[in-house]
C-alpha cells in the first residue's frame, strides 16, 4: 500500500507536471486510443496559473511527486481538468485520494457542486468517477461552461471514443 499524502502544489513541483500527464496519458495506448495518449500536456504556464488561484494538488510518495488533480473554476462548480498518477503508483489509490482532496477544496471554498468530463467507457474514467459518488449530466442539463468544454472536445476528435460529462455534489448537509 503507497503511503502518498496529498497536498497544494508548490511553485517546485510545477515543472513536472506536464510529463507526469504524458506519462499517465500512455495509459491510453493500452486501450487503442493512441490519439488521447499523443494529445499534448497543457503547458507550464496553464499549471502556473492555476497554481497562483490554488487550483493544483500533488500527491507525493517518498518525498516524489506522482500524481495531480488540476481544477478551475466553471459556471458555478469547481471543474476537474485533468487528474493524472503516474503509471508506476496507479492501482494504489492515489487518485481516490486526488479526487477526494479536491472535493475537500469544493467544500472549503463554498461551491456546492464539482464538475469534470471524460470517457464513459475507459475502466480508470468513467467507473471510477461513478464509484466515488459522480453522476452524468444529460445534455440538456449542461451549464454554459460545460457545454462549451463538450464543444470543444468534440472539435478535437475526443468524441470519436463516448464521453460524458459528470456531477458530484460537494455540499455536507
Amino acid at each position: 500500500m503507497d503511503l502518498a499524502h496529498v497536498r497544494p502544489a508548490k511553485v517546485e513541483d510545477l515543472e513536472t507536471l506536464p510529463e507526469m500527464e504524458v506519462a499517465a496519458g500512455s495509459l491510453f495506448r493500452e486501450l487503442d486510443m493512441d490519439a488521447v495518449a499523443d494529445d499534448p500536456a497543457p503547458e507550464p504556464e496553464c499549471f502556473l496559473r492555476a497554481h497562483q488561484r490554488g487550483h493544483v494538488l500533488v500527491a507525493e510518495a517518498a518525498n516524489c511527486v506522482v500524481g495531480f488533480v488540476l481544477l478551475n473554476e466553471l459556471d458555478d462548480a469547481l471543474h476537474v481538468e485533468q487528474v493524472a498518477v503516474v503509471p508506476t503508483h496507479g492501482g494504489q489509490g492515489i487518485g481516490r485520494k486526488l479526487m477526494l482532496a479536491a472535493e475537500d477544496v469544493a467544500r472549503c471554498r463554498g461551491y456546492r457542486r464539482m464538475t469534470l468530463t471524460t470517457f464513459r467507457d475507459v475502466p480508470f474514467n468513467g467507473p471510477f468517477y461513478k464509484s466515488m459518488g459522480w453522476s452524468a449530466v444529460s445534455q440538456a442539463r449542461l451549464t454554459p461552461g460545460l457545454a462549451d468544454v463538450r464543444r470543444r472536445e468534440a472539435a478535437a476528435g475526443l468524441d470519436r471514443w463516448p464521453r460524458i460529462a459528470m456531477e458530484k455534489s460537494v455540499t455536507s448537509d
